[in-house]
């Protein structure tokens, strides 16, 4: 599923190019919620902000925040991408998911369709290692744990613990027991 947040925007009467304020993230994540309901389970849907250039941090709190949350928990688990982010936004969701993740003591990622500033297509705050499965994972297209064993050189517990991480953060699409695919 893809939704058009400019087209949301429209329909809500949301003036744009600009996402900016805590009552509009509020408003656009009810349109998107309501939307999503629909989605089997294990579905990606993406967030396409073509035509928007700003979204401020009370904005990504109240929406994607809130949705990434959602993603994990609703009855039918699906999937967050985003598409066509701009520089500003790229870095204010960052700052936004890093300081989430400082405050809770739980990251929060989005993997993303376009490559980012810091030339990875994900945005939040992985480690290194979390990272390199991630791209691993997006030029391979599916991996097991056991090809990430040999990819890294870790043993099997320590990959299983990252991948549960990943999984549990909706950066990797658990197939079977040991096996991924891209989100």
């Amino acid at each position: 599923m893809v939704i058009n947040i400019q087209k949301k925007a429209d329909e809500l009467k949301i003036k744009t190019p600009d996402l900016i304020t805590r009552p509009l993230g509020r408003q656009m994540y009810n349109a998107v919620r309501n939307a999503v309901e629909h989605v089997e389970g294990g579905e990606t849907v993406v967030l396409d902000f073509s035509g928007i250039k700003v979204i401020d941090s009370s904005f990504i709190d109240e929406m994607i925040v809130k949705l990434i949350l959602d993603s994990k928990s609703l009855p039918r688990a699906f999937y967050i991408k985003l598409r066509n982010i701009s520089e500003i936004a790229e870095t204010n969701i960052d700052l936004v998911f890093r300081s989430y993740s400082n405050y809770k003591n739980k990251k929060i990622v989005v993997i993303t369709e376009n490559i980012c500033q810091n030339n990875v297509f994900f945005i939040g705050p992985l480690s290194d290692q979390e990272r390199d499965v991630v791209e691993f994972l997006r030029v391979n297209k599916s991996i097991t744990v056991e090809d990430i064993v040999t990819f890294s050189g870790q043993s099997r517990e320590q990959v299983m613990k990252t991948m549960e991480d990943l999984d549990g953060m909706r950066a990797v699409k658990r197939v079977k027991d040991d096996a991924f695919f891209p989100v």
